[in-house]
């Protein structure tokens, strides 16, 4: 019986904690932990940041001559010294001596260091240093050098060297020895569960040899193969979550809803709405899922503006119509206020009241809005991570609609999920997901698209400035503003707003800037100012002010990315384009051109950034820019972004493509027995579904 590679049987060495490998005593073994190393096993798939070529080995006299190569020195220490320079900022340097000469030695924003180079001054240990020689104002000096004992004697390159994340007390060297006895001691025991056709088909190296490769690599396309084979297994084994949550979810008996053709004609009659073509496909869709008792899952992906609410709205008026309850999740305050205030009147023609749900409600109404739903008066729940509460309960919850589905973990999800049983569940994203990147996450979800606008609305122009023509930006908001139009001016958010001080610092900003604008002339249009340190109930009123015209322009942070639909708003300003994504970018231009007339959307930032920005001066299309930032960006750091608390280390690599994300969810599901070695290898317990 083959195993799963790296996840070996019970009682095989490679699963045998790092302690038993020479030199892990407690203190490193707690220190390995830090970077996710508990085991052998984990070592071994312990990926490489990349490759650098081993430098030659010189005196101290000719590397001080060899400004911009790299070299590898040996010498003595002394005048080991650090300066702190605020915050986190430091320089840790010292002088390496031989017997020919002396070169500085700098190590920027790395404390840690200090006690090492410190003994080895005081002992008199000689140390090998490898890295680039710069030029400082004080000579030539080696630039945050690899440093190790003295190796023997060598001339010429040395081959490539591993170059691995690190945290304190934890070393590039050390990483190097124990990652090598790792491999002369285990690697032989690792069992390849691919045929010799399938590697043949990926272009893939057996496991055994990719392990080697990965941590002594005799050349550059050796690694690069290595990290692909390591980078595989991780797509298996998030192939085989993916197939174990499709299996759960069509073993689920959820309530059905059924539809037959005449009924869905007068739903959709009775919708506030014409659909486009691509709304009614994706209604036509929702309908049939809910009259299976399969429970729904379904991922709605829609480009700003494209009318993904009112999808949802047909899903929670079939379902809370028919006796059945929803809850409506949204990641913010802001969007969940939006959405009770835009779809109860639309509810309200189907007889329909949601209760709304946040963290600012005050006690008395919280505790209604429970009783409600726990008795089940109210049959439909608007609310935030409010929702989450255990508090919260439901008499029969049988649907649960997620906005913005990116903005929450797989375990946020399941713990909604799991106030019902066998619930029908909608996600939906304005964040256009790439192919490649849909597969690895979502492959568990059917899969709606909305790809047209709503007819009827306006034209977007992009323009990207440099930050000194600001003025012209101001210009054109002006003329909009006095025209009765709308406007918004968005800032960077300072820090995170979990920082100690982080969402008051935000607050400063946008009120700084607020007295700035009211006072350059605007402050006659009416200025609103949001941020997050506002009360619910004065966010609302000034929102409501906004909407209504009584104030036109809008300044605030990026929390106004979703949620304010104002057709009248026609004019956005992004003062420091150059800190958001391209996606969120998109996002903020959804704000405007709701309403039937052309619209405007000035990006200031600097100027080396102007190449990026311009991409969304060229285009509209959000699958268009969601692939540009996926190209940028890397399938890592989106996936990252996008699953918190998930472990998706491996999709950075340029490997990794639909190809091969398909060969291993095909693996997985046609080999059951695979697909569980891989789930138990990775710990046991349910995966969510979402």
């Amino acid at each position: 019986m083959s195993r799963l590679p790296g996840r070996v049987e019970a009682g095989d060495p490679a699963r045998s904690p790092l302690s038993e490998l020479p030199g892990v005593g407690p203190a490193r073994t707690r220190a390995l932990a830090r970077l996710g190393l508990g085991s052998v096993r984990d070592l071994l798939f312990f990926v490489p940041r990349g490759v650098e070529e081993r430098g030659e080995r010189v005196p101290i006299r000719a590397a001080g001559a060899s400004i911009g190569r790299r070299v590898s020195v040996v010498g003595r220490l002394r005048g080991v010294r650090l300066l702190r320079r605020g915050g986190r900022r430091s320089v840790l340097s010292a002088t390496l001596e031989d017997g020919s000469g002396s070169l500085g030695v700098l190590y920027f924003n790395q404390p840690w260091l200090l006690d090492r180079l410190r003994s080895a001054e005081r002992s008199g240990e000689e140390l090998e240093f490898q890295g680039r020689v710069v030029r400082t104002r004080r000579g030539a000096a080696l630039a945050s050098p690899r440093l190790g004992p003295a190796a023997p004697p060598r001339t010429g390159g040395g081959g490539l060297v591993c170059i691995y994340s690190l945290t304190e007390g934890v070393g590039q060297a050390l990483l190097a020895r124990l990652a090598r006895t790792a491999v002369e001691r285990f690697a032989r025991t690792l069992a390849d569960p691919l045929a010799p056709e399938d590697l043949a088909a990926l272009d893939l190296p057996p496991l055994a040899r990719a392990v080697r490769d990965l941590h002594a690599p005799p050349d550059l396309p050796s690694f690069e193969r290595a990290r692909a084979r390591i980078g595989f297994e991780r797509l298996l084994v998030l192939q085989a979550r993916l197939e174990r949550s499709r299996v759960e979810a069509a073993r689920g008996r959820a309530r059905a809803f059924p539809l037959d053709g005449g009924a869905r004609k007068r739903w959709r009659a009775a919708l506030p709405f014409s659909p486009t073509a691509a709304q009614g496909k994706a209604i036509e869709e929702l309908a049939d899922d809910l009259a299976r008792t399969r429970p729904m899952r379904r991922l709605l992906q829609g480009d700003v503006g494209s009318g993904k609410t009112m999808v949802a709205l047909f899903a929670l008026a079939a379902v809370s119509s028919a006796g059945g309850q929803a809850a409506f999740l949204a990641p913010t305050e802001i969007l969940a206020e939006q959405h009770a205030l835009c779809l109860a009147p639309w509810l309200a023609r189907f007889d329909l009241e949601p209760v709304l749900l946040t963290g600012s409600l005050a006690s008395a109404a919280r505790r209604r809005a429970l009783e409600s739903l726990a008795r089940g008066r109210r049959r439909i729940a608007i609310g935030t991570h409010a929702l989450f509460a255990e508090e919260v309960r439901f008499q029969r919850l049988d649907l649960v609609v997620i906005d913005e589905q990116q903005r929450f973990g797989v375990a946020q999800k399941q713990a909604l999920l799991e106030k019902g049983k066998d619930v029908h569940a909608l996600l939906m994203t304005a964040t256009p997901i790439p192919r490649t990147l849909a597969l690895c996450l979502y492959g568990d979800l059917e899969t709606s698209v909305l790809d047209e606008k709503p007819l009827g609305r306006g034209r977007v122009e992009t323009i990207v400035l440099p930050r000194a023509r600001r003025g012209e930006a101001l210009r054109a908001l002006a003329n909009r503003l006095e025209r009765g139009e709308r406007g918004f001016v968005v800032y960077p958010r300072i820090g995170e707003t979990g920082e100690p001080g982080g969402e008051d610092a935000q607050a400063a900003a946008v009120e700084t800037a607020g007295r700035a604008l009211a006072r350059g002339g605007f402050e006659r249009y009416g200025v609103e100012l949001l941020h997050g340190r506002l009360s619910s109930p004065e966010r609302v009123a000034r929102l409501e002010r906004f909407r209504s015209g009584a104030s036109r322009l809008l300044v605030g942070t990026s929390m106004i990315e979703v949620g304010i639909d104002v057709p009248e708003a026609t004019l956005l300003i992004v003062e420091g384009a150059e800190r958001f994504g391209l996606a969120q970018l998109h996002q903020l231009r959804g704000r405007v051109g709701r309403g039937a007339g052309d619209a405007q959307c000035f990006l200031l930032g600097g100027s080396e950034d102007a190449e990026r920005l311009a991409i969304l001066e060229r285009t509209e299309d959000g699958f268009a820019i969601a692939e540009e930032d996926l190209r940028r960006r890397g399938m890592g750091d989106l996936a990252g972004a996008r699953q918190a608390g998930e472990n998706l280390e491996g999709l950075a690599l340029p490997w990794v493509d639909a190809e091969r994300v398909l060969r291993a969810r095909a693996l997985v599901r046609a080999d059951p027995a695979l697909a569980a070695r891989c789930l138990a290898g990775n710990g046991a317990g349910s995966v969510a579904v979402v």
